[in-house]
């Protein structure tokens, strides 16, 4: 039997994975009228946040979508690099996997918003949003990369 911690790995990342998928599609399912609502009272909390500060920069609904969009798909791109590297642990092969999930997921997720009311189905947010899986499981696999080296070069040294 594999070693249990892996096994735990592998199950709390495919449960994380699903999960944010299920939010990602969750939120495209709501209407135009509930979506703005919600960035809309974001925005006016970190707005008022930032005039608190004495910082004289107005955010707008844009910004704040977008922001998400690249915030959640981050997220999104972290959770399925770790949870495919848990399976197959090596980088090539993870990123092979990976990102093509990511990019149906987006996909996917602009699709959905055909059927909520008021919305629309927008190819450069399905851009950003695999722009933002891109980012993150490069990030990922950089850094799994380099610790793998170093751990190389610690051992390389150990043995001299």
């Amino acid at each position: 039997m594999k070693n249990p911690r892996v096994l735990t790995i592998r199950i709390i990342f495919t449960v994380l994975s699903v999960t944010a998928v299920a939010a990602i599609f969750y939120n495209s399912s709501l209407s135009a009228v509930d979506s703005s609502s919600q960035s809309g009272s974001l925005l006016d909390s970190i707005n008022s946040f930032l005039h608190s500060l004495n910082i004289n920069i107005t955010l707008t609904d844009h910004f704040i979508r977008k922001t998400a969009h690249f915030t959640e798909y981050s997220i999104l791109g972290i959770l399925l690099t770790i949870t495919v590297i848990s399976y197959v642990r090596r980088i090539r092969p993870t990123l092979a996997i990976a990102l093509p999930l990511g990019l149906i997921v987006s996909i996917c997720d602009e699709l959905i918003q055909l059927g909520s009311e008021g919305r629309s189905c927008e190819i450069a947010d399905m851009a950003l949003d695999f722009s933002a899986v891109i980012f993150a499981a490069l990030t990922v696999t950089g850094i799994l990369y380099l610790k793998r080296r170093e751990k190389t070069k610690k051992e390389g040294n150990t043995n001299e």
